[in-house]
């Protein structure tokens, strides 16, 4: 048993550390999901800022090309001086017209050169924001690429989990199946030697009765004066050894009652099952308690949190870029899902240790259902006196007492033999009655007694604690997410 017990434990370790390198190495590969998001986000962060720094330089650049160039039209000329008569006024009005002309042409080209920039760097703004919205969209892309192959992962390893579980419930079940086979072999080959050194002492006392009768056919032929005093001889020391065995029996039913007693007051010093039950419900209420604090009080800090950093963007987001504050908002999210997930940790090892205290209540109810009354190794019924398992015989009545041998007549020796002895010892000697089969109906209910009680196993695993990637349709941490405006 103390092997088994080993084996089982080895075992049930080497399942423990199984889980254990399963749970690390979907750890290191989350980790490692994370890393290579970041970086890829990074690098795209990089070249949208790359890209946009060289489209305000060009528009910098063209717009400066611009400026020399009007530059370098100079002011329009003036009229030429007419010296001497000039005629009629008519030719002033004439001048006065032709400067006003070229005037509004000059006008009329600049404008067109500016409605022609405008056209360009509107023409340039869309082009800018279709490539930022196929970059975005590439970016969503891969996040939903990279989301569906953790949820991929983590639902392979919740097969592999509950394939695991299932095999140890299926060692379980043929462990125990093993157990009572063995321990129904252990009960029928003590049944068969019982019954084995039953028949060799009915032989052995047979083969006794022989040597017996031997010996008195024997002991007649001597003198009568001599076989009376070597069966007195022996009488008395068949009284020693019966006397001797008598009280070395009562000297074992004594020590056995003391030690019965021993054990029975130590039983009683011991905290009772009903005590040790309330003990660990107690416990189970204060987990529960305890548990229902921790969630109400994350849940209150993750509320106060949203608002505080609703608050804190609303204020800052007229001096702040619209698309900085998503990465920040993603950063405090991805920050604050790492203390989320230390919570649920604390959550799901509190719910291993309620599992394991109910595991161990299940046992404790189990051991007494065996060693109660009406259990395995107390079973209600018995034996009857003297067959194999049962309680001993009563001690054999004392044999009777001799007979005086007759006087010898004065003519002649007559030899009687006496035959009511032999009788009598015929009669003791009878095998006892084969003892009673057992109730079969009795041996149903005391084999349902140590079988553990369906209400109280433990609970399944929950997967709760392990399930931290958000739904596809998820609307965020902190709610909806607000619309992206383009720079």
């Amino acid at each position: 048993m103390a092997d088994a017990e080993r084996e089982r434990l080895e075992r049930l370790q080497e399942v423990e550390n199984r889980l254990g390198e399963v749970a690390q190495n979907a750890e290191v590969a989350e980790d490692q999901r994370e890393r290579d998001f970041r970086s890829q986000e990074e690098a795209r962060d990089r070249i949208f800022m790359e890209s946009e720094e060289r489209r305000e330089h060009e528009a910098r650049e063209r717009q400066d090309a611009i400026w020399r160039d009007m530059e370098g039209l100079g002011a329009p000329p003036r009229p030429t001086t007419v010296h001497g008569d000039v005629g009629d006024g008519a030719s002033i009005h004439t001048v006065h017209a032709a400067s006003e002309e070229a005037a509004s042409l000059l006008a009329a080209s600049i404008k067109d050169t500016v409605q022609a920039e405008r056209e360009q760097m509107a023409r340039e703004r869309e082009e800018m924001a279709a490539d930022r919205a196929q970059l975005e969209a590439q970016r969503d892309a891969a996040r939903a690429q990279l989301m569906e192959e953790k949820e991929a992962r983590v639902r392979a390893l919740e097969e592999e989990l509950a394939t695991l579980r299932g095999e140890l419930e299926n060692e379980k079940q043929l462990r125990s199946t093993d157990d009572a086979e063995a321990r129904e072999r252990e009960r029928q080959a003590l049944a068969d030697g019982s019954e084995t050194r039953a028949q060799l002492g009915d032989i052995t006392n047979l083969i006794q009765d022989q040597r017996e009768a031997c010996e008195r056919k024997k002991e007649l032929m001597e003198e009568r004066w001599n076989d009376k005093q070597e069966r007195r001889q022996k009488k008395e020391f068949q009284w020693v050894e019966l006397k001797d065995m008598v009280q070395k029996i009562h000297d074992d039913m004594e020590a056995d009652r003391a030690r019965a007693e021993e054990v029975r007051l130590a039983d009683e010093s011991k905290p009772s099952i009903e005590k040790v039950i309330e003990e660990l419900t107690r416990q189970n209420a204060e987990q529960r308690e305890l548990l229902n604090s921790l969630s109400d009080s994350w849940r209150a800090d993750c509320t106060r949190q949203h608002q505080e950093t609703i608050e804190a963007v609303r204020a800052t987001a007229k001096e702040q870029v619209d698309f900085n504050v998503t990465g920040y908002l993603d950063e405090f999210s991805k920050a604050l899902a790492t203390e989320v997930r230390m919570l649920l940790g604390e959550v799901g090892k509190l719910r291993e240790e309620r599992r394991a205290l109910q595991h161990e209540l299940g046992y404790l109810l189990c051991m007494k259902s065996k060693y109660g009354p009406g259990g395995e190794f107390e079973p209600e019924w018995k034996p009857p006196p003297g067959a194999p398992g049962g309680p001993p015989l009563d001690p054999p009545a004392p044999p009777p007492p001799p007979e005086l041998p007759h006087a010898k007549p004065g003519w002649r020796t007559v030899t009687q033999r006496s035959t009511a002895p032999r009788k009598q010892k015929k009669k003791e000697a009878a095998p006892p009655p084969p003892p009673p089969n057992p109730d079969p109906r009795r041996q149903v209910n005391s084999w349902a007694t140590w079988q553990p009680d369906p209400a109280l196993q433990p609970t399944p695993t929950s997967h709760e604690a392990t399930l931290l990637v958000p739904d596809g349709a998820s609307p965020g941490l902190f709610g909806p997410r607000s619309p992206r405006s383009t720079p």
